[in-house]
Parts: C-alpha cells; sequence; structure tokens
C-alpha cells in the first residue's frame, strides 16, 4: 500500500471524510487508530485543534462528541436487516447488544428523536417493520408475492442474499422454500430459470430492447418487458437514470 503523504489539503480532506462518516474526531481515540494524521496536523497547522477548525468543524463539538452517531445507528440498522433480524420496538429493546443501545439513543433529539425515524433514514419502512415483525406463513406468502410482483429475483441464492430473514421463515414453517413459493402460486422452475437482474444486465438489455423496439419510453419497458422495467426502477430507481446509465 502506497505511503499517504500528509500535506495540508490531505489532512484537511481526510478530517472532512472522518467528520462526514461519524467518526470520532476527539484527539484520544482518533490517536488510537490514525496518530500519521494527528502527527501531520499538529504539524502542519501549529496544533490538531487549529487542523480541525480550519477542516470548518467545530472543535467543541470533537471535545465532547458522544459515542452516537446518526450514520453509526443507520449503519447497524442496515447490517441488522441484511441479517433477518427483527427490528420492531419491542424486540430491539430487549437486546442487550450494540443494535439495542443504539435504539435507545436514536431517541435523543440531536440524531434521529424516534425509531422510526431511524429506520426511515436506514431506508425501511417503519409500517412494515411493525406489521410483519413477527413471520407465519401468511405473511411469508404476502412477502413472496410481493417480490414476485415486483420482479425480483426469488431464487432461492437471491432470496438468501437479499432477504435472508425471508427465505429461512420459508423453510422453517413450510418444510422447504420451493413448497413456500408453491403456496405462493409461484412455480419454482420458472423461479430458477429467472434472470439476476444487477445494473450491467439491465444497461446491456436496455441497449438490446432499444435495437429491437427503437424506442426505450417508460411506457414500451412497461408493456413489452415489465421485468426489465421493474429491475431498472429497483436498481437506477428512475427508468430516465436507468437510460442515462446505459447511454440509450
Amino acid at each position: 500500500m502506497p505511503r499517504i503523504t500528509w500535506d495540508k489539503p490531505a489532512i484537511l480532506k481526510k478530517l472532512k471524510q472522518l467528520h462526514t462518516t461519524g467518526k470520532d474526531l476527539s484527539y484520544t481515540r482518533l490517536a488510537s487508530s490514525q496518530q500519521p494524521l494527528i502527527s501531520a496536523a499538529a504539524y502542519h497547522f501549529g496544533s490538531y485543534r487549529k487542523a480541525i477548525e480550519r477542516a470548518g468543524i467545530d472543535y467543541t463539538e470533537v471535545t465532547r462528541r458522544p459515542r452516537w452517531s446518526k450514520p453509526t445507528i443507520i449503519k447497524l440498522v442496515k447490517d441488522a436487516h441484511r441479517r433477518g433480524d427483527d427490528l420492531n420496538w419491542s424486540a430491539v429493546t430487549q437486546r442487550r447488544d450494540e443494535l439495542g443501545k443504539a435504539a435507545f439513543a436514536s431517541l435523543q433529539t440531536r440524531l434521529f428523536g424516534s425509531w422510526d425515524r431511524a429506520l426511515h433514514a436506514a431506508g425501511l419502512d417503519s409500517d412494515d417493520i411493525s406489521r410483519y415483525r413477527k413471520w407465519d406463513r401468511n405473511t411469508i406468502i404476502f412477502s413472496i408475492k410481493a417480490r414476485h410482483r415486483d420482479n425480483e429475483a426469488l431464487n432461492s441464492g437471491a432470496t438468501q442474499q437479499q432477504d435472508p430473514g425471508l427465505h429461512a421463515a420459508a423453510v422453517r414453517h413450510f418444510g422447504s422454500y420451493d413448497k413456500a413459493l408453491r403456496q405462493a402460486r409461484v412455480d419454482p422452475t420458472t423461479v430458477r430459470r429467472r434472470r439476476h437482474w444487477d445494473k450491467p444486465t439491465v444497461e446491456t438489455e436496455l441497449k438490446a430492447f432499444k435495437k429491437r423496439h427503437k424506442e426505450v419510453s417508460d411506457r414500451a419497458l412497461r408493456e413489452q418487458s415489465p421485468a426489465l422495467y421493474g429491475a431498472a426502477l429497483r436498481l437506477f430507481k428512475s427508468i430516465a437514470a436507468a437510460r442515462k446509465a446505459a447511454k440509450v
């Protein structure tokens, strides 16, 4: 790994980056992991405090910076969601780990003021979290049908990666993932043949669509290729953004 040259611009850039990501910039805490940065800041700016202030950061905030920050809580929530953990309020507040502590911390006015707002900041719907906090046969079928309706990949591998809680519950309640699919009126053999959509695949298919149909309008995609249309929306947030990425 190339050695970093700590000049003034590099120091200020790094301090701003650390501050933006919610890192504790107190001298003692940062010195344990970024000693070269600390030393260079003091050398080039006369003191660590002056470097912090030149970076546009309130030094009094740094010295009393609490443990919890919005980015830290959001990361914990997203990690827990990927694992399929129960994120409703009653469940998280019974935990004795970092997520449980983060839930209580999220109530602070300087952070989110409520757990629902923390979930929303992490890109989750608090109503859905509350409504489907306990998996049963009905909620499993509902979720499978929703993924199928939105043209999301439903093969076993994709579901384990994207929604491990759903996959585990399907196996637990129905005996196998395929049986859960059948109960949701989804043919497992069709699912296994379904294309796995990612951004490069969407871009390639949009270019091919343009060659076949001469246009890539929202309506044309929706009517002629609903799977591609759904994948483009899901991955790029809008058809316009997908078209721009594919340069069509």
